[in-house]
């Protein structure tokens, strides 16, 4: 049986619209009850319980508060995933709108709340169209994306990419327009690890600092030393960043404390700048305790590996997306992002791409991810659906569907 192309997008696009506001009310439910990496309990059981009145197969409980979500085709044949994020980031919400965050402290500051909306759409929408489809669709909703043991990772070790032959996710990116998506095929992302250092000293007497070794004083030296690192390399010309997000020390001005913590992330491209970076800056470390008479602890956690966008999913994607856009719509992402996403660790498995979903508002200020006022034009999630939705279909009905 062959489908009609433009009938289709249309049926697709009205679809879209008839639940358009139930997309956008999701998301703002997601985005008022926001819940922090591995804990994401109550967001787990909305969507269990969004899936069973779909009647579409769930399964929950799998690495703690995955849920993972099974519309089976009528036929044997291929496994397509569509993967959205769960967890939010500990920020407090600055915005002044009735869906801001209602829990102190924790915000959907990455989209991962704009993410599950879409992926509950695109069931909605296949559900309603009831195509016969030769595959299945995986729905991963999967917590962790914001912390280190990733849960990608996780997931992955517990096989719910087994079977998957190609996966697709989208991110929200506040720096794009709405309506337009941005599009790269090979390496997307960064190669990130994370590091966790513990400085020990001696703690004494604020009147004193001659009996102590001074852990504050001996962490901003190594602060200093360390933001230096990047720019010494030898090979100047490969990117990578260097970023401490968390110091700690002390808890009373009068007293110099034992211990200090710095904790930062390594940003690379390759990984001979990964390794002369870690070995540099574990040197610099081991030198400037050494020479105050203290010690430290150090790790690296398991880093998240580049994201490499597979030509074939991005020739699908430029396909269906010519069609249905113009191409003023479709950005050409010219460079790499030094951002990690662990979207990479489910393309060592299968081909997949992650799509760039333009939500800045036209002629608005940009409102960054990872900030206490992000958030998006929320017509970049109908957008999302009618895209996904068509993708999916393509995937599966190939030359079937004229588009």
């Amino acid at each position: 049986m062959s489908y009609n192309g433009t009938e289709l997008v249309n049926e697709i696009r009205a679809c879209v619209e008839s639940i358009g506001a139930e997309i956008i009310n999701i998301r703002r439910d997601f985005h008022q009850y926001p819940e922090l990496s591995w804990v994401e309990v109550k967001t787990a059981k909305k969507l269990a319980s969004i899936f069973n009145e779909l009647s579409i197969d769930v399964e929950t409980d799998i690495c703690k508060t995955a849920v993972v979500a099974n519309l089976a085709g009528n036929k044997s044949g291929k496994t397509l995933a569509i993967r959205a994020d769960m967890d939010a980031l500990p920020i407090h919400d600055a915005k002044d709108v009735p869906y801001a965050s209602r829990i102190p402290g924790v915000l959907h500051a990455c989209g991962h709340d704009c993410h599950m909306a879409m992926a509950i759409g695109v069931a909605k929408v296949l559900k309603k169209l009831n195509i016969e489809l030769p595959g299945d669709i995986r729905f991963i909703f999967q917590p962790c994306e914001e912390a280190i043991p990733s849960g990608a990772h996780e997931l992955m070790k517990a096989g719910v990419m087994d079977g998957v032959d190609g996966i697709l996710a989208f991110h929200v990116d506040p720096e794009v327009e709405v309506g337009k998506i941005g599009l790269r095929n090979g390496i997307m992302t960064a190669h990130c690890t994370e590091f966790q250092l513990t400085i020990h000293g001696k703690s004494g007497h604020a009147a004193r600092p001659h009996q102590a070794i001074d852990t504050v004083y001996l962490c901003s030296q190594i602060l200093a030393a360390l933001y230096s690192i990047v720019g010494s390399r030898k090979n100047p010309f490969m990117p990578a960043v260097l970023t401490i997000g968390h110091v700690d020390a002390g808890f009373k001005a009068n007293v110099i404390p034992d211990n200090a913590y710095i904790a930062g992330t390594i940003r690379t491209l390759d990984d001979n700048s990964l390794e002369e970076i870690t070995s540099q800056l574990e040197e610099t470390v081991h030198a400037l305790t050494r020479a105050a008479g203290g010690h430290y602890q150090i790790e690296f956690l398991t880093p998240v590996p580049s994201v490499y966008n597979h030509p074939d999913m991005i020739g699908l994607i430029e396909d269906v997306a010519g069609k249905v856009l113009s191409s003023e719509q479709i950005v050409k992402v010219e460079k790499v992002s030094m951002g990690g996403e662990d979207f990479s660790w489910y393309l060592e498995k299968a081909p997949g791409a992650l799509i760039r979903l333009g939500s800045r508002k036209p002629d608005a200020e940009v409102t960054y991810l990872h900030t206490s006022r992000f958030d998006i034009d929320e017509k970049a999630l109908l957008l999302g659906v009618n895209l996904m939705t068509l993708l999916v279909l393509k995937y599966f009905l190939g030359d079937k569907l004229d588009l």
